[in-house]
């Protein structure tokens, strides 16, 4: 009986319930009449709300006497009263203020762009919206003017160098601060770029200044995505690509390496005084066992070639190929030809991307919740990246005066680069690809084989025996409190955690080093590193925002943060564990020198005090002014603190009224001078005990028996912050109601007191000592061009953006160390010009010096190749090459014969002797280039017709020289035997003398050194034939979408709101001169800056792309 009174209540409760709600209808349009799909209509103070369908139709249960709030982005929302009322006919207004791009200035602060001040980038969403990326700075490649995105290496997960506006250090580096939600990071790699709602770069120190110390590289502010009031949605995307290598390189086959070999191996030598014949190559290698000798011994040797006989002719049936010996036409020789790359990379890799979020929200809160995947296998067999991310934003208004922010970030990375056996990217590119075509890598059967050793022979043959797991989880967490003390004031405390760790161990196998003899390597060594970071900030800031007399704006922003980082690690090295089956540290050989152990700690601890104030009047004068002090706990005593200021102004003259007036007010919309000044630190290059001392121990000494320690750093206790000041003058102008807009901007930055390391006299006992007593200025133009070129009624669009950037570097100050200009390093070289008492006159080039330039490269300049003898009796007759001991045919009666000199000879290089003194050596050095680009930029355009679209982006640089040392070391043969480039097929010859390649000879370090100078076939950045500079200018496609938007009235009977496919082309191509693995600069190789040694190419991408949201 209780049980059916209790329903019956319930029931009519229910009934009172529903007889409260009644439903309404309406259509929500614009000022033109058009429906407005998608636009969000809520009850408000509720959570009850839906969307305009596909005629901007909605039906909605809600409270008689209730209100609705009807929104849609870039329009006026509305609220209107429900009572009395059953339909509805809305219009909503475009909002200006809406439609005007909204900039992130930094702790919270926005402004419209037509108020800003500064040099603030916005990055275009596109840019992020439908790549493929592992690291975010990926997508930054020519999207921002200034900011130089260099793609280092083309291996999943790996981090762009990013440098703006030249960098602040002498080696011309510098990579920008990266703020996260407010929280520092140190760097891109741990945000899915799913999550990311907006970008923006600061670039002058008038903004930049807010973060002081550690903001003289600028700084990249990234906002991550939240929910929005009266709009609730689920989002999926799925990506699928296939990464295809993008090697410009292709090496001789089979037939014509064994030719250009046993040819140049038989030539390669010269004749001594006693009429000896000296041979430089090993002669024997044409009929022992190598990869172009006739001795080898089938499934006894390395090498799949041999000259032909009765008994092997059988493999002829099995692949073989057989050709005429070179050097004597009556033998035969069979080989077996193949492709390096067949074995060592994975072409074409496969990559995938899934993403899914949620968001909604009312006028009390928003939530945002994302999960995704990516993963992305290598170019180099076995090797791969993955990441896993998960994200949850959320705003809650507790009470009217109490409003609270959360974010959580969890992320995780695994990870293999490279194959065990080789961990070089380089010698992956460079010696691997290289290696010769007759390479055992399979028997006959077509099982593999180990080819000629482990580092540079079959990587796929034996993968397991290298056993690797990288792994990182990183966590961020943000909570947030703002309280609204009144009308345009609050105050808002935030505290940040951020905690890393790194897991990363490996154990090597057994593995087989030889196949003929099938000998083991059995160190079985065994590595393990743990590293703990965890960083947290807290902060508190006050707000202030008011309107004085109707046309005074004022915003006033005071704060103050204390920031702290901790970091720890440990890691343990062992060998000789008893099996394959035991890999643990404890099980290793505990021998001496078996095990090795190391930990460290390292903490720093920021307090800081900023403050920023934006001002206008009437929207027409504008002023931002922002401060910081920084206390940082790795200085001592005064020097600890930096105050950091800045100061920006801007005239926005179309508010004027005899602008408005004017005619030339209908063309030009936009027209805004600014002004700016301001000062920012840096500590970056100070060590965690550069001002208390450093301390080593001596060996396995004791003293007193106790482990002995001596002072292995000297002390410099007065160090104190690099400041950067910077001047600025930019001019915002628009064009047809900012159809056709330009942000343009002239800086001049100086960094003085720059951390660098003085070198100082033996008898100190110490080599170097940090000090601050360097000056660098950057200084260059920068433009972004916006343009709306289309917006037709009946559905075709086309945008274009487009950014500009030129710099320049200039040494101003260096230690003092008694050389002109206080010069570190350097070459001596002839200007070409007599000194009054007739000597030659001499500068010095290139190192670092007062007045000079970062960066540059020096070479011999090699004018032409000597194509016979009348052109080498006309040029170097009496000439001596002291680089490569080489004589021309005119002192042949003073040098033929004498022991380690060589004639000079058609197909040798024609050096240009710059003092004309009949003799090449160090003084005829000069510069030939510079390793960074004078002029950076990108464009990127949007093409729409109705639901499908098409977008483009590039980028490109100019002014750079690369030295393409993997060209030099092959057509040089340094190595001996391994491929060649097919370029060798231009070389000089009789029957080829009018070429820019010299005769082709066997290690040319070792005769004619016609490519190699002084270097001595090591890899070296200078010294080396001009030939190989090349120039790096390049346009590079870097993504190119073609989308379309399924129809409304499709997706709608699904229930979708939103769906789209498309498939997209990443680092398509470069249009460039170039003839390396790729044009961009060489900032960071193996082998160093500006050096291209086989570097892992940044790989072509197809991929295939699906978005739906409900």
């Amino acid at each position: 009986m209780k049980k059916t009174i209790f329903l019956i209540l319930c029931i009519l409760c229910s009934l009172g319930a529903m007889a409260q709600k009644k439903s309404i209808t309406g259509v929500v349009t614009d000022a033109s009449g058009e429906s407005v799909i998608g636009a969000s209509v809520v009850e408000v103070g509720t959570t009850n709300g839906v969307i305009t369908d596909i005629s901007g139709k909605f039906t909605l249960m809600v409270d008689p006497n209730g209100k609705i709030k009807v929104s849609y982005v870039g329009y006026q929302p509305q609220v209107l009263d429900v009572k009395g009322k059953n339909s509805f006919n809305i219009k909503l207004k475009e909002d200006s203020e809406m439609l005007d791009e909204v900039v992130v200035t930094g702790y919270g602060g926005k402004q419209l762009r037509t108020k800003v001040t500064n040099s603030i980038s916005k990055v275009k969403e596109e840019s992020l919206k439908v790549g493929l990326f592992s690291n975010p700075a990926q997508a930054l490649s020519g999207a921002v003017a200034g900011l130089k995105v260099t793609q280092a290496s083309g291996s999943p997960g790996a981090t762009p160098t990013i440098v703006l506006r030249g960098g602040t250090n002498l080696d011309g580096t510098g990579s920008p601060l990266v703020m996260i939600d407010g929280q520092l990071r140190d760097g891109l790699s741990d945000i899915n770029p799913e999550d990311i709602e907006s970008m923006e770069v600061l670039k002058d120190a008038g903004a930049t200044a807010l973060y002081g110390a550690r903001a003289s590289n600028g700084v990249i502010l990234v906002t991550t995505k939240n929910g929005k009031a009266g709009h609730r949605e689920i989002n999926f995307k799925a990506k699928l690509g296939l990464n295809y290598v993008n090697n410009p390189y292709e090496f001789l086959g089979g037939e014509d390496y064994i030719n250009v070999l046993r040819t140049t191996y038989a030539k390669s030598g010269y004749k001594c005084s006693d009429g000896e014949y000296v041979s430089i190559a090993p002669l024997s290698n044409l009929t022992g066992a190598s990869p172009f000798g006739t001795g080898n011994v089938l499934g006894k040797s390395a090498w799949n070639i041999m000259g032909k006989t009765a008994d092997n002719a059988y493999l002829l049936q099995k692949g073989w190929k057989e050709m005429v010996d070179p050097l004597d036409p009556s033998n035969m020789i069979i080989y077996k030809d193949i492709n390096p790359a067949d074995y060592n990379l994975n072409n074409p890799s496969f990559s995938q991307d899934y993403n899914i979020n949620m968001s909604g929200g009312n006028d009390r809160g928003s939530y945002y919740a994302g999960l995704g995947y990516n993963r992305q296998e290598g170019l180099p067999v076995s090797t791969f990246y993955e990441r896993y991310s998960f994200v949850l934003n959320a705003s809650y208004k507790i009470t009217d005066w109490l409003t609270s922010t959360s974010n959580f970030n969890y992320n995780r990375a695994n990870w293999k680069n490279m194959p065990g056996s080789n961990g070089s990217e380089g010698n992956y590119f460079g010696r691997i690809m290289s290696t010769p075509p007759t390479a055992r890598f399979e028997d006959e059967d077509g099982n593999p084989t180990l080819g000629p050793n482990v580092a540079d022979g079959n990587q796929a043959f034996q993968p397991e025996k290298w056993q690797t797991f990288n792994q990182t989880d990183k966590f961020t967490m943000i909570q947030g409190f703002q309280i609204d003390i009144m009308k345009g004031l609050f105050i808002k405390g935030t505290a940040n955690w951020y905690y890393s760790e790194g897991l990363y161990e490996s154990f090597t196998k057994d593995y087989m080093d030889n196949m003929l003899t099938e000998h083991y390597t059995k160190t079985r060594t065994s590595t393990a590193k743990f590293e703990r970071n965890f960083a947290q900030t807290y902060n508190a800031v006050l707000n202030f925002t008011h309107t004085f007399a109707k046309d005074h704006n004022v915003n006033l922003m005071l704060g103050m943060e204390y920031y702290d980082n901790y970091k720890r690690g440990f890691e343990a090295k062992g060998s000789g564990a008893p099996t394959d089956d035991f890999s643990d540290l404890s099980l290793t050989d505990n021998g001496e020198g078996k095990r090795t152990i190391n930990s460290w700690h390292e903490q720093y601890r920021i307090l800081s005090y900023f403050g920023r104030l934006n001002y206008d009047y009437k929207s027409k004068y504008l002023l931002s002014a922002v401060f910081r002090q920084d206390g940082y706990s790795s200085l001592l005593g005064d020097n600890r603190w930096g105050f950091f200021p800045g100061v920006s102004v801007g005239w926005n003259i179309m508010e004027e009224r005899f602008w408005k007036d004017s005619k030339i007010s209908g063309v030009i919309s936009n027209l805004k001078p600014r002004l700016s000044y301001g000062v920012n630190g840096n500590v970056n290059g100070i060590g965690n005990f550069d001002v208390y001392g450093a301390y080593s121990q001596v060996g396995a000494k004791t003293y007193g028996g106790s482990t002995a320690f001596y002072n292995s750093g000297l002390v410099n206790t007065g160090l104190r912050w690099e400041q950067s000041q910077s001047f600025e003058a930019g001019l915002d102008i628009g064009f047809l109601n900012n159809r056709l807009s330009f942000i343009l901007d002239y800086y001049n930055r100086t960094t003085k007191d720059l951390l660098t390391k003085q070198a100082l006299p033996g008898y100190t006992g110490f080599t170097e000592i940090m000090t601050n007593m360097g000056t660098l200025r950057n200084y260059g133009f920068e433009m972004e061009v916006r343009a709306n070129i289309l917006n037709n009624p009946k559905g075709l669009t086309w945008d274009v953006t487009a950014n500009l950037s030129s710099v320049a570097n200039k040494i101003v100050k260096l230690p003092y160390n008694g050389n002109p200009n206080n010069r570190v390093g350097g070459y001596e070289v002839a200007t070409g010009r007599k000194k009054a008492d007739g000597t030659d006159e001499t500068k010095w080039i290139a190192g670092r010096q007062e007045g000079g330039k970062l960066g540059e490269l020096v070479a011999y300049k090699q004018n032409h190749i000597f194509k016979d003898w009348d052109d080498v009796k006309k040029y170097a007759n009496n000439r001596i090459d002291e680089v490569a001991n080489l004589y021309g045919p005119g002192l042949a009666a003073q040098y033929a014969g004498k022991e380690g000199w060589q004639p000079i000879e058609p197909g040798d290089v024609c050096w240009e002797d710059i003092n004309g003194d009949g003799v090449i050596n160090g003084y005829d050095r000069q510069v030939v280039g510079n390793i960074f680009p004078k002029v950076t930029g990108g464009f990127s355009t949007t093409l729409g017709y109705k639901n499908l679209s098409l977008y483009a982006r590039f980028d490109y640089a100019l002014g750079h020289t690369i030295y393409n040392d993997l060209a030099a070391r092959s057509l040089g043969q340094y190595q001996g035997s391994f491929n060649i480039i097919k370029e060798v097929k231009k070389t000089w010859s009789e029957t080829n003398t009018d070429t820019d390649l010299p005769a082709f000879y066997y290690a040319d370090q070792l005769s004619k050194k016609n490519i190699t100078r002084s270097n001595n076939g090591l890899t070296a950045i200078d010294n080396n034939s001009s030939r190989f500079y090349e120039k790096g200018d390049y346009l590079a496609l870097r993504e190119l979408t073609l989308n379309y938007n399924l129809p409304k009235t499709w997706i709608s009977k699904v229930g979708m709101t939103d769906a789209s496919v498309y498939v997209t082309g990443q680092n398509l191509f470069y249009i460039t001169g170039y003839t390396g693995v790729s044009p961009e600069p060489a900032v960071d190789t193996t082998y160093g800056r500006g050096i291209d040694n086989g570097r892992y190419p940044t790989p072509r991408t197809v991929l295939f792309g699906l978005s739906v949201t409900f």
